[in-house]
Protein backbone atom coordinates (compact mmCIF):
# COMPACT_ATOMS: atom_id res chain seq x y z
CA UNK A 1 0.00 0.00 0.00
CA UNK A 2 1.25 3.18 -1.22
CA UNK A 3 -0.61 5.33 1.68
CA UNK A 4 -3.55 6.31 2.58
CA UNK A 5 -4.92 7.33 -1.17
CA UNK A 6 -3.54 5.48 -3.58
CA UNK A 7 -2.45 6.65 -7.34
CA UNK A 8 -6.63 6.61 -8.47
CA UNK A 9 -7.43 8.37 -5.20
CA UNK A 10 -4.54 11.61 -6.39
CA UNK A 11 -6.39 11.44 -9.50
CA UNK A 12 -10.08 11.87 -7.91
CA UNK A 13 -8.64 14.28 -5.57
CA UNK A 14 -7.05 16.38 -8.32
CA UNK A 15 -10.56 16.40 -9.94
CA UNK A 16 -12.38 16.61 -6.25
CA UNK A 17 -10.22 19.97 -5.66
CA UNK A 18 -10.80 21.40 -9.46
CA UNK A 19 -14.54 21.17 -8.45
CA UNK A 20 -14.79 22.46 -5.69
CA UNK A 21 -12.85 25.71 -7.25
CA UNK A 22 -14.75 25.79 -10.16
CA UNK A 23 -18.22 23.65 -10.57
CA UNK A 24 -17.95 24.76 -14.51
CA UNK A 25 -14.78 24.42 -16.40
CA UNK A 26 -13.76 27.47 -18.14
CA UNK A 27 -14.13 27.17 -21.72
CA UNK A 28 -10.54 28.02 -22.52
CA UNK A 29 -9.91 24.66 -20.75
CA UNK A 30 -12.62 23.07 -22.42
CA UNK A 31 -11.49 24.21 -26.17
CA UNK A 32 -7.59 22.56 -25.33
CA UNK A 33 -6.81 19.65 -27.22
CA UNK A 34 -8.45 16.55 -27.52
CA UNK A 35 -5.54 14.31 -26.53
CA UNK A 36 -4.71 14.91 -22.74
CA UNK A 37 -1.89 12.44 -22.82
CA UNK A 38 -0.36 10.71 -25.78
CA UNK A 39 -3.49 10.21 -27.32
CA UNK A 40 -2.99 6.80 -29.43
CA UNK A 41 -5.97 5.40 -30.65
CA UNK A 42 -5.80 1.28 -31.36
CA UNK A 43 -8.13 -0.86 -33.30
CA UNK A 44 -9.90 -3.31 -30.61
CA UNK A 45 -11.73 -4.92 -32.89
CA UNK A 46 -12.20 -5.57 -36.87
CA UNK A 47 -15.49 -3.26 -36.86
CA UNK A 48 -16.45 0.47 -37.11
CA UNK A 49 -16.42 2.38 -34.22
CA UNK A 50 -14.50 -0.96 -32.21
CA UNK A 51 -11.74 1.59 -31.09
CA UNK A 52 -9.74 3.27 -27.86
CA UNK A 53 -7.93 5.70 -27.14
CA UNK A 54 -5.39 5.42 -24.52
CA UNK A 55 -3.89 8.55 -22.33
CA UNK A 56 -1.33 8.14 -20.04
CA UNK A 57 0.58 4.82 -20.60
CA UNK A 58 3.72 3.93 -20.59
CA UNK A 59 4.99 5.21 -17.59
CA UNK A 60 6.27 2.44 -15.39
CA UNK A 61 5.23 2.09 -11.57
CA UNK A 62 6.12 -1.19 -9.90
CA UNK A 63 2.93 -3.29 -10.20
CA UNK A 64 1.65 -1.09 -12.83
CA UNK A 65 -1.05 1.99 -12.37
CA UNK A 66 -4.38 1.61 -12.40
CA UNK A 67 -6.64 2.76 -14.97
CA UNK A 68 -10.07 4.51 -15.57
CA UNK A 69 -12.12 3.05 -18.59
CA UNK A 70 -14.01 5.84 -19.65
CA UNK A 71 -17.57 4.68 -21.59
CA UNK A 72 -19.18 7.64 -23.51
CA UNK A 73 -23.11 8.03 -23.13
CA UNK A 74 -25.06 9.40 -25.51
CA UNK A 75 -28.45 7.23 -26.28
CA UNK A 76 -25.95 4.33 -27.44
CA UNK A 77 -25.93 6.49 -31.01
CA UNK A 78 -23.80 9.09 -30.19
CA UNK A 79 -19.81 8.65 -30.07
CA UNK A 80 -17.19 9.97 -27.25
CA UNK A 81 -17.89 13.48 -26.31
CA UNK A 82 -15.33 16.12 -25.94
CA UNK A 83 -16.79 17.20 -22.61
CA UNK A 84 -14.80 14.46 -21.05
CA UNK A 85 -11.33 16.04 -22.38
CA UNK A 86 -10.75 18.42 -18.98
CA UNK A 87 -11.19 15.21 -16.72
CA UNK A 88 -9.53 12.67 -18.92
CA UNK A 89 -6.20 15.35 -18.75
CA UNK A 90 -6.02 15.38 -14.66
CA UNK A 91 -6.39 11.54 -14.06
CA UNK A 92 -3.61 11.56 -16.21
CA UNK A 93 -1.98 14.15 -14.63
CA UNK A 94 -2.32 12.37 -11.42
CA UNK A 95 -0.82 8.79 -12.46
CA UNK A 96 -3.67 7.01 -14.12
CA UNK A 97 -4.26 5.36 -17.11
CA UNK A 98 -7.14 6.37 -19.55
CA UNK A 99 -8.83 4.69 -22.02
CA UNK A 100 -11.46 6.41 -24.34
CA UNK A 101 -13.56 3.34 -25.28
CA UNK A 102 -15.93 3.62 -28.53
CA UNK A 103 -18.80 1.04 -28.90
CA UNK A 104 -21.06 -0.21 -31.72
CA UNK A 105 -24.28 2.26 -31.96
CA UNK A 106 -27.07 1.06 -31.64
CA UNK A 107 -27.78 2.05 -35.48
CA UNK A 108 -25.34 -0.33 -36.27
CA UNK A 109 -25.54 -3.59 -34.13
CA UNK A 110 -28.62 -4.54 -32.10
CA UNK A 111 -28.05 -5.47 -28.60
CA UNK A 112 -25.81 -7.37 -27.00
CA UNK A 113 -23.34 -5.81 -29.44
CA UNK A 114 -22.53 -3.05 -26.99
CA UNK A 115 -21.42 -5.57 -23.85
CA UNK A 116 -19.79 -7.69 -25.92
CA UNK A 117 -17.78 -4.40 -27.61
CA UNK A 118 -16.63 -3.51 -23.97
CA UNK A 119 -15.76 -6.76 -23.02
CA UNK A 120 -13.67 -7.47 -25.95
CA UNK A 121 -11.95 -3.94 -25.45
CA UNK A 122 -11.24 -5.39 -21.47
CA UNK A 123 -9.46 -8.66 -23.02
CA UNK A 124 -7.67 -6.03 -25.33
CA UNK A 125 -6.36 -3.72 -22.67
CA UNK A 126 -5.37 -6.78 -20.21
CA UNK A 127 -3.54 -8.55 -22.78
CA UNK A 128 -1.36 -5.42 -23.30
CA UNK A 129 -1.46 -4.01 -19.67
CA UNK A 130 2.46 -4.37 -18.74
CA UNK A 131 3.81 -2.66 -22.24
CA UNK A 132 0.97 -0.08 -21.44
CA UNK A 133 1.86 0.07 -17.69
CA UNK A 134 -1.23 -1.03 -16.19
CA UNK A 135 -2.22 -2.99 -13.40
CA UNK A 136 -4.94 -5.48 -15.20
CA UNK A 137 -5.99 -5.98 -11.36
CA UNK A 138 -7.25 -2.61 -10.92
CA UNK A 139 -9.13 -1.30 -13.59
CA UNK A 140 -12.63 0.44 -12.70
CA UNK A 141 -15.24 1.33 -15.44
CA UNK A 142 -16.68 4.75 -15.76
CA UNK A 143 -19.86 5.06 -17.57
CA UNK A 144 -22.55 7.78 -18.06
CA UNK A 145 -25.95 7.21 -19.01
CA UNK A 146 -26.05 4.72 -21.96
CA UNK A 147 -22.77 4.04 -21.27
CA UNK A 148 -23.44 3.49 -17.52
CA UNK A 149 -25.93 1.22 -18.64
CA UNK A 150 -23.20 -0.98 -20.41
CA UNK A 151 -20.37 -0.46 -17.56
CA UNK A 152 -23.33 -2.31 -15.46
CA UNK A 153 -23.74 -4.63 -18.15
CA UNK A 154 -20.35 -5.52 -18.20
CA UNK A 155 -20.01 -5.73 -14.42
CA UNK A 156 -22.71 -8.36 -14.24
CA UNK A 157 -22.09 -10.38 -16.50
CA UNK A 158 -20.64 -13.59 -15.73
CA UNK A 159 -17.88 -13.09 -13.58
CA UNK A 160 -17.36 -9.39 -13.94
CA UNK A 161 -15.47 -9.00 -10.62
CA UNK A 162 -12.30 -11.10 -12.87
CA UNK A 163 -12.54 -8.51 -15.34
CA UNK A 164 -12.78 -5.26 -13.10
CA UNK A 165 -12.32 -3.64 -9.81
CA UNK A 166 -15.30 -1.83 -9.66
CA UNK A 167 -18.01 -0.02 -11.85
CA UNK A 168 -19.00 3.95 -11.53
CA UNK A 169 -21.86 4.71 -13.26
CA UNK A 170 -23.76 8.06 -13.35
CA UNK A 171 -27.17 8.29 -14.37
CA UNK A 172 -27.08 4.75 -15.72
CA UNK A 173 -30.73 3.51 -17.27
CA UNK A 174 -30.51 -0.07 -15.79
CA UNK A 175 -33.68 -0.71 -16.86
CA UNK A 176 -34.22 0.58 -20.38
CA UNK A 177 -37.62 -0.85 -21.02
CA UNK A 178 -39.18 0.37 -17.57
CA UNK A 179 -37.51 4.13 -17.30
CA UNK A 180 -40.15 5.78 -19.10
CA UNK A 181 -43.27 3.83 -17.31
CA UNK A 182 -41.88 5.12 -14.12
CA UNK A 183 -42.02 8.46 -15.48
CA UNK A 184 -45.36 8.44 -16.49
CA UNK A 185 -46.64 6.88 -13.40
CA UNK A 186 -45.95 9.47 -11.51
CA UNK A 187 -48.02 12.73 -12.40
CA UNK A 188 -47.57 16.41 -10.92
CA UNK A 189 -43.57 15.76 -10.78
CA UNK A 190 -42.27 19.12 -10.94
CA UNK A 191 -40.47 19.54 -14.56
CA UNK A 192 -42.19 16.29 -15.89
CA UNK A 193 -43.13 17.26 -19.50
CA UNK A 194 -39.50 17.87 -20.58
CA UNK A 195 -38.43 14.85 -18.73
CA UNK A 196 -41.11 12.80 -20.24
CA UNK A 197 -39.54 14.34 -23.95
CA UNK A 198 -35.94 12.87 -22.87
CA UNK A 199 -37.54 9.81 -22.02
CA UNK A 200 -39.50 9.07 -25.01
CA UNK A 201 -35.52 9.59 -26.56
CA UNK A 202 -34.24 7.13 -24.78
CA UNK A 203 -37.20 4.72 -24.88
CA UNK A 204 -37.04 5.32 -28.63
CA UNK A 205 -33.50 4.69 -28.86
CA UNK A 206 -33.78 1.53 -26.00
CA UNK A 207 -35.90 -0.25 -28.54
CA UNK A 208 -33.56 0.57 -32.15
CA UNK A 209 -31.07 -0.91 -29.70
CA UNK A 210 -32.94 -3.90 -28.51
CA UNK A 211 -34.24 -4.31 -32.53
CA UNK A 212 -37.81 -4.58 -30.78
CA UNK A 213 -40.11 -1.54 -31.19
CA UNK A 214 -42.66 -3.24 -29.30
CA UNK A 215 -42.43 -2.29 -25.23
CA UNK A 216 -45.14 -5.15 -24.45
CA UNK A 217 -43.06 -8.74 -25.64
CA UNK A 218 -44.00 -11.55 -23.97
CA UNK A 219 -40.76 -13.30 -21.32
CA UNK A 220 -40.46 -15.88 -23.85
CA UNK A 221 -40.38 -14.33 -27.05
CA UNK A 222 -36.76 -13.11 -28.31
CA UNK A 223 -37.87 -9.42 -27.84
CA UNK A 224 -38.82 -10.29 -24.60
CA UNK A 225 -35.42 -11.91 -24.08
CA UNK A 226 -33.33 -9.17 -25.07
CA UNK A 227 -35.23 -6.53 -22.62
CA UNK A 228 -34.52 -9.10 -19.92
CA UNK A 229 -30.76 -9.14 -20.95
CA UNK A 230 -30.28 -5.43 -21.03
CA UNK A 231 -31.52 -4.99 -17.44
CA UNK A 232 -28.61 -5.55 -14.63
CA UNK A 233 -30.64 -6.69 -11.80
CA UNK A 234 -31.89 -9.71 -14.23
CA UNK A 235 -27.97 -10.84 -14.01
CA UNK A 236 -27.02 -10.17 -10.39
CA UNK A 237 -25.32 -12.85 -8.80
CA UNK A 238 -23.71 -11.52 -5.64
CA UNK A 239 -20.29 -12.02 -4.96
CA UNK A 240 -19.25 -12.87 -8.52
CA UNK A 241 -19.74 -9.16 -9.51
CA UNK A 242 -18.07 -6.12 -9.49
CA UNK A 243 -19.04 -3.67 -7.10
CA UNK A 244 -20.84 -0.40 -7.98
CA UNK A 245 -21.15 2.96 -7.32
CA UNK A 246 -24.42 3.92 -9.12
CA UNK A 247 -25.44 8.03 -8.88
CA UNK A 248 -28.33 9.81 -9.91
CA UNK A 249 -30.09 13.21 -9.52
CA UNK A 250 -33.54 12.35 -8.34
CA UNK A 251 -35.41 15.00 -10.57
CA UNK A 252 -33.19 13.39 -13.49
CA UNK A 253 -34.93 11.74 -16.81
CA UNK A 254 -33.71 8.89 -16.27
CA UNK A 255 -35.48 7.20 -12.95
CA UNK A 256 -32.90 5.23 -9.88
CA UNK A 257 -35.69 3.01 -9.23
CA UNK A 258 -33.58 0.39 -11.50
CA UNK A 259 -30.18 0.92 -9.40
CA UNK A 260 -32.14 0.63 -6.28
CA UNK A 261 -33.72 -2.84 -7.88
CA UNK A 262 -30.10 -3.64 -8.57
CA UNK A 263 -28.80 -3.42 -5.23
CA UNK A 264 -31.15 -5.26 -3.12
CA UNK A 265 -30.84 -7.94 -5.76
CA UNK A 266 -27.06 -8.17 -4.82
CA UNK A 267 -27.73 -8.33 -1.31
CA UNK A 268 -30.42 -11.00 -1.96
CA UNK A 269 -27.66 -13.38 -3.57
CA UNK A 270 -24.95 -12.79 -1.52
CA UNK A 271 -23.10 -9.72 -2.06
CA UNK A 272 -21.93 -7.05 1.09
CA UNK A 273 -24.34 -4.77 1.59
CA UNK A 274 -21.43 -1.85 0.59
CA UNK A 275 -21.33 -4.21 -2.96
CA UNK A 276 -23.73 -1.50 -4.71
CA UNK A 277 -23.64 1.47 -3.64
CA UNK A 278 -26.83 4.44 -4.99
CA UNK A 279 -26.17 7.89 -4.08
CA UNK A 280 -28.90 10.21 -5.17
CA UNK A 281 -28.14 13.99 -5.17
CA UNK A 282 -30.70 16.91 -5.16
CA UNK A 283 -31.47 18.04 -8.68
CA UNK A 284 -31.55 17.44 -12.26
CA UNK A 285 -28.17 17.07 -13.21
CA UNK A 286 -27.38 13.69 -15.90
CA UNK A 287 -24.56 11.99 -16.59
CA UNK A 288 -21.14 13.73 -17.07
CA UNK A 289 -22.28 16.79 -14.89
CA UNK A 290 -22.79 15.16 -11.78
CA UNK A 291 -19.04 15.17 -11.20
CA UNK A 292 -19.24 19.39 -11.34
CA UNK A 293 -21.25 18.53 -7.82
CA UNK A 294 -18.55 18.42 -4.89
CA UNK A 295 -20.29 15.80 -2.79
CA UNK A 296 -20.20 13.17 -6.17
CA UNK A 297 -16.56 13.86 -6.96
CA UNK A 298 -15.82 12.97 -3.09
CA UNK A 299 -17.97 10.18 -3.24
CA UNK A 300 -16.27 8.74 -6.29
CA UNK A 301 -12.60 9.69 -5.14
CA UNK A 302 -13.72 7.47 -1.96
CA UNK A 303 -14.95 4.47 -3.36
CA UNK A 304 -12.43 4.11 -6.54
CA UNK A 305 -9.70 4.55 -4.00
CA UNK A 306 -10.99 1.94 -2.08
CA UNK A 307 -11.03 -0.29 -4.77
CA UNK A 308 -7.46 0.36 -6.51
CA UNK A 309 -5.25 0.85 -3.65
CA UNK A 310 -2.11 -1.80 -3.55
Amino acid sequence: MRGAVGPAGAVLLCLALLLCAAPVLPAAEARRSSSPGDGRAHAYGPRERQRLVVHGAGARAPGGRPAVVLLHGGYWYQGRSRGWVPWMRHFVEAGTVVFDVDYRSNAAAAWPAQRNDILRALRWIRARAGRLGVDPERLVLLGSSAGGQVAAAVGTYGAGRERVAGVVALSPPLDPLRTQGELRAAPGVPGREPRLRKTEHLRANAARLAGCPSLRAAPGTRCGRVWRDMAAARHASGADDAPMLLVHARRDFVPFGPSLRLARAQRARGMPADGVTVLTVPGAAHGGVLLRLPRVARAVLDWTAARTRE
